[in-house]
């Protein structure tokens, strides 16, 4: 129960006061599935880009992070070739 009222208000939140450049729904209906755009910041090699991500919620959110990949091919240093961040500060720490 914890985690879909907290699931329901951060997307309210997201949908009512997103960050800048970037938009965020729910596919079907489903609050542990959604999607997001991200626009590239001007001033950046990515300025003028748009990028599709998928974001699926782990039924042990929020002690397990999101599982977050992009869905537009992109080239960055912290993306693999599935389009996975790869970011240490989102793994679990080890059992």
């Amino acid at each position: 129960m914890q985690r879909a009222s907290r699931l329901k208000r951060e997307l309210s939140l997201l949908t009512t006061e997103p960050p800048p450049g970037i938009t965020c729904w729910q596919e079907e209906n489903r609050v542990d599935d959604l999607r997001a755009q991200i626009v590239g910041s001007a001033g950046t090699p990515y300025e003028k880009g748009i990028f599709d991500l998928e974001i699926l919620i782990p039924e042990r959110y929020p002690f397990e992070p999101p599982k977050i990949r992009f869905l537009t091919p992109i080239y960055h240093p912290n993306i693999d070739s599935a389009g996975r961040i790869c970011l240490d500060v989102l793994k679990l720490p080890p059992k």
